[in-house]
């Protein structure tokens, strides 16, 4: 299995608890050849699921474009590409390789989201397809201590599909899963108990 993610500094313990369990049901369950975990520094929801950034929209009046007659518009394509989150946002990435039947944490050349500023429709690109054949992606929120509320994202690559579903999860006595989109509740909450 993959080596834990730590609990960081601003992080409920109990919640990467629960993100471990599912990293390692997605591992079991999964079996891909590449394995990411990704931190984003504070929650988001579930508008991130398949969103591929802002684009420019040209307005046609006539048959005639003018380029002063344009919106940024937000874009949801049919190749899945990496959500566009800000690179002072991404708090860590992670990389595991299978080995066998675990994974063993690797670094990679490339990162699934680069450090440098970009402008949101250079995204519109970087499709998942064209960066790996057979991975899973997570990326999970930082800062539940102070949230009371945690979400998880995954993007499950194989060879001609893209799986996307998105969990978010609230601590009032202990953490619950309190919705899903993309993927059914009970399937999420098998998935936690995958690990055992």
């Amino acid at each position: 299995m993959p080596t834990e993610i730590s609990v960081g500094e601003t992080d409920d313990p109990y919640f990467i608890a629960m993100l471990n369990a599912m990293v390692k049901g997605l591992a079991r369950r999964n079996r891909s050849d590449e394995l990411w975990v990704i931190k984003i520094d504070n929650w988001f929801d579930h508008k991130w699921l398949r969103f591929s950034g802002k684009g420019i929209v040209d307005f046609n009046w006539g048959g005639v474009t003018n380029r002063f007659d344009a919106a940024l518009d937000e874009f949801y394509q049919d190749k899945v590409t990496f959500p566009p989150f800000n690179p002072n946002r991404i708090e860590g990435q992670w990389s595991f390789l299978r080995a066998g039947d675990h994974y063993v944490e690797s670094p990679l050349p490339e990162m699934p989201h680069r450090s440098e500023k970009q402008p949101s429709e250079s995204n519109l690109l970087r499709r998942i397809q064209d960066f790996s054949r057979s991975a899973c992606f997570v990326w999970y929120s930082g800062n539940t201590v102070a949230n009371g509320r945690g979400s998880v994202m995954v993007y499950e690559l194989s060879t001609d599909r893209v799986d996307c579903w998105y969990a978010s999860f609230s601590r009032r006595q202990e953490w619950k899963l309190q919705a899903t989109k993309g993927a059914r509740r009970e399937d999420v909450e098998r998935l936690l108990h995958l690990s055992k």
